[in-house]
């Protein structure tokens, strides 16, 4: 594990907010989030979220720093759960009640339209500490709100590579997102 050098892209006004576990080492070394491989850019791209393909090198920055790539110029961003260490092997990564609950300040904070989480132990996280009814699965789509008093929507999505979820089911599941945008953009 290595101390993680990568700046979330936080603001208000954010159509999407993107939740990972925590920055890969590779990426940390990169200096962008998800430059180890263009899955994630991809998925975007196939789902009509952003308009044109980027290159993985600076993909954070025209994305989640500008808008003019993006589906309606909308705003997107990135943070993760635990976001002062990098490191590629999640069995590694233990988050904890404070982590969470920092996340949680921020989402309250920056109050985004939609809040994708892209990892089975953000999910675990949020299934645990906010005593859900019904625990979030991996690459279930909406989810709903989950933090009272905040008028936000949670997606799960899986996390672009290293599983056992298709790119297919995973573009289903920003498609769906789009949608979802649209329709409260239009509403």
């Amino acid at each position: 594990m290595e101390k993680s050098t990568l700046v979330p892209f936080l603001r208000e006004n954010l159509s999407i907010l993107f939740v990972g576990l925590n920055p890969a080492k590779g990426s940390n070394q990169n200096g962008h989030y998800f430059s180890v491989n263009n899955a994630f850019w991809n998925q975007l791209f196939e789902s009509g979220l952003i308009n044109k393909q980027v290159d993985k090198l600076s993909a954070d920055i025209e994305i989640f720093g500008k808008n003019e790539k993006n589906h309606n110029k909308w705003e997107f961003g990135i943070t993760d759960l635990i976001t002062e260490i990098a490191e590629s092997d999640s069995s590694k990564i233990k988050p904890t009640l404070k982590n969470f609950e920092f996340l949680i300040n921020q989402i309250e904070l920056y109050k985004p339209k939609t809040v994708v989480l892209l990892h089975k132990k953000v999910l675990d996280s949020f299934n645990k500490n906010l005593f859900l009814s019904k625990s979030i699965q991996v690459n279930e789509g909406n989810v709903g709100k989950l933090i009272k008093g905040v008028d936000t929507t949670f997606f799960s999505i899986a996390f672009p590579h290293g599983n056992t979820f298709t790119s297919k089911s995973k573009i289903e599941k920003y498609t769906e997102l789009k949608q979802f945008l649209i329709q409260l953009n239009n509403g």
